[in-house]
């Protein structure tokens, strides 16, 4: 499924939606999400173009802002960075994963759990696209980068090529390299001098990801017999 990315230097409920959004998905990454009084009266329109919401996890108010959205029904996500809040992302991925109430898909963790492999290593940066990354075109002041979405086909291929860009963490020994979490994670937050939250975060989301897979897989098992 193609997809087209789009950077806007606005709120959710400042923008103005487009005919020709209907054309292609549009993963928009806003400034904010807005009041959400007036987010209420954009519903409708923004599930009939089915549009995607990614935040900035700098921003101590992108948290609230997915966690809405998705309580919505409206699909969202949080771009991971550095200077994450490993504690709030923590919450939220507690949220996206075992949370009971209905609510739509929060990336980058329905990624990591759909794709998950034992065996595999999962890059979940590949569903953002930075400013900057791919082709661009500009449009209404904001980069649209167009990229194919992608699932579980190619997951291998796409674990090999990450295995060789990160090869030279296994060279220089890096604290990464032996992190359990490296199998998602990939060494993005190497630069952080204290990665003690970082990996925390990182194995609490396998050992999530395991516990509902087995808990699926016995559900199963239970319905067979």
């Amino acid at each position: 499924m193609l997809h087209t990315h789009l950077h806007i230097s606005k709120n959710i409920t400042e923008l103005s939606f487009q005919e020709k959004w209907e054309t292609a998905p549009h993963i928009i990454y806003p400034d904010g999400l807005g009041a959400v009084r007036d987010l209420m009266s954009l519903l409708p329109e923004i599930k009939r173009l089915n549009l995607k919401f990614f935040f900035d996890s700098t921003k101590p108010e992108s948290y609230e802002s997915v966690q809405i959205l998705s309580s919505l029904g409206v699909y969202s996500g949080i771009v991971i960075h550095e200077g994450a809040d490993w504690e709030r992302l923590t919450d939220l991925m507690y949220y996206a994963l075992c949370g009971r109430a209905p609510h739509a898909p929060v990336e980058p963790f329905q990624y990591v759990y759909d794709m998950y492999q034992r065996n595999l290593l999962v890059d979940y940066g590949k569903v953002f696209r930075e400013k900057g990354e791919g082709r661009k075109e500009k449009e209404e002041g904001a980069k649209a980068e167009s990229t194919k979405g992608r699932r579980r086909e190619g997951a291998k291929a796409e674990g090999e090529e990450g295995a060789k860009q990160w090869q030279r963490f296994f060279y220089e020994r890096s604290e990464c390299a032996a992190c359990e979490g490296w199998r998602i994670c990939l060494g993005k937050y190497a630069s952080l001098k204290d990665k003690t939250p970082c990996q925390t975060f990182m194995i609490e989301l396998l050992e999530v990801i395991e516990s509902l897979r087995f808990k699926k897989f016995k559900d199963l098992i239970n319905l067979k017999i």
